[in-house]
């Protein structure tokens, strides 16, 4: 397994907080260059059930994405034990262009994980595959409540506090 580490942080337990969005490029295929996007989110509110939230969230693309329309929505569990929200929907930014994407939402310590992969049609039974095999491989590491590290690998984008 290549776990590539890219880099590696250390914060200060004070204000600091992680706001990335992380984008890793994939496969040209059919037309469509293959991505998948990980944003982390602390601010949420907490009490919230997974699946209201992530229709909320997803809700808002129903107003920005032309020709937005609902695929297949679905709770799952990841090997890992993690429950997921899973939502697949189609919009037409072009004339005769149409794209899938999907979103895996989850909460894991505290935290929102969501992750959004666009395919197009063909490619919705092929690279989607690989891409759910990626946000299945996702692990989040605890470790001493001092100080905070960061160290983003390529195995679904892991997130490890040393």
């Amino acid at each position: 397994m290549n776990t590539n580490n890219l880099f590696q942080l250390t914060f200060p337990d004070s204000d600091w907080k992680e706001t990335t969005t992380y984008t890793f490029e994939g496969p040209n295929d059919s037309g469509v260059q293959h991505n998948l996007v990980l944003a982390i989110m602390d601010d949420f509110p907490k009490n919230v059930e997974l699946k209201d939230w992530a229709k909320a969230q997803c809700d808002v693309s129903t107003h920005l994405l032309p020709g937005f329309e609902y695929v297949e929505e679905k709770e799952n569990t990841l090997p890992s034990g993690v429950k997921t929200y899973e939502i697949v929907y189609k919009y037409i930014p072009a004339d005769e262009v149409i794209l899938f994407q999907k979103q895996w939402y989850m909460f894991i310590d505290e935290k929102a994980y969501i992750f959004t992969s666009t395919f197009s049609k063909k490619t919705l039974n092929t690279i989607l595959n690989d891409v759910a095999r990626i946000v299945a491989s996702l692990r989040v590491g605890k470790g001493e409540e001092e100080g905070r590290e960061y160290r983003i690998q390529n195995t679904g984008d892991r997130r490890k506090r040393e």
